[in-house]
């Protein structure tokens, strides 16, 4: 089932809810309603306990420039600042009008 895309790094949350503070991406290009796309190449920074977060899960069949894109069932993990996992990223707001599997 389809569904809605992660645009930049606005709504997304470490296990302590701690917001992402900033994302470095390689897209560019594509757009849906909320912004930029994310993509699994995305790298996120937060400024509670957790200072790192990525994407381990991608959608499978979206590509954004040959990076699958993220989308809200994409699962990603945060990190400390020694490099240990600190839980699951959240995604609060994807994009609904923009949708990919």
């Amino acid at each position: 089932m389809a569904s809605g895309f992660q645009c930049g790094f606005v709504g997304l949350t470490d296990a302590a809810s701690g917001p992402a503070s900033a994302a470095v991406s390689p897209n560019l290009r594509a757009k849906a309603t909320l912004g930029y796309i994310a993509t699994l190449a995305d790298v996120l920074t937060f400024s509670g306990t957790s200072v790192a977060g990525n994407w381990v899960m991608p959608a499978t069949r979206c590509l954004v420039g040959s990076i699958p894109a993220i989308t809200a069932s994409s699962a990603g993990i945060a990190y400390s600042a020694l490099g240990v996992p600190t839980g699951p990223l959240s995604m609060k707001s994807p994009d609904t009008k923009a949708s990919g599997t």
